[in-house]
């Protein structure tokens, strides 16, 4: 079972990767020290984005969604980074992480588990709900035109890249359920 000190000597390491593989390799730090005590971080936000854009979408930050806020926020303390209001930040490492909730809105069962490189794993939310996410983002903030939003352009590209592998029954059951099925329908005939 990896230790705070293991973590601590790694995080040595990390920063001199590259941001997107740095993001990737603290999350799966922090899921090899969560997972045996019961707590799964899933990614979401904005890493899961690029992780499904394969890198075309980049962003600064990791969104986890789980449980043991206070677990985490006691590692996260043990390894340096700084509490400012919702977020946890790292100087060395210049990455900040958030834990916006401890519930997955989307099914635990499309929860995708990456093998990294480093044997490590890390768990991402599904592409479908990461996509239906995207749309109801797109339409809050542009409720009579979500078309000029850039979520609803990477809610797009994530459909076209993975509509191989979308479970499409699931995406358009998801999407009539918040009613953002007629965009996908749309991308499906177009």
């Amino acid at each position: 079972m990896i230790t705070v000190n293991d973590i601590r000597n790694e995080i040595k390491t990390l920063s001199k990767l590259p941001k997107f593989d740095k993001m990737l390799e603290l999350s799966a730090l922090l899921t090899e020290y969560f997972e045996p005590r019961g707590i799964k971080p899933i990614i979401v936000g904005g890493l899961s984005v690029e992780i499904y854009t394969r890198g075309h979408y980049t962003t600064h930050d990791i969104d986890l969604i789980a449980d043991g806020w206070d677990q985490f926020n006691d590692l996260l303390s043990a390894l340096g980074f700084e509490k400012e209001t919702r977020v946890w930040y790292h100087k060395e490492l210049e990455l900040a992480i958030e834990i916006p909730d401890n519930y997955l809105e989307g099914d635990m069962n499309k929860i995708v588990e990456l093998l990294l490189p480093s044997n490590r794993k890390v768990f991402v939310i599904g592409v479908e709900d990461l996509i239906i996410h995207r749309l109801e983002s797109a339409i809050v903030s542009h409720p009579h035109k979500p078309m000029l939003n850039q979520d609803y352009d990477w809610a797009e590209r994530m459909f076209r890249i993975h509509a191989n592998r979308v479970d499409m029954a699931y995406l358009l059951k998801s999407a009539k359920d918040v009613k953002v099925d007629r965009y996908i329908n749309s991308w499906i005939k177009g």
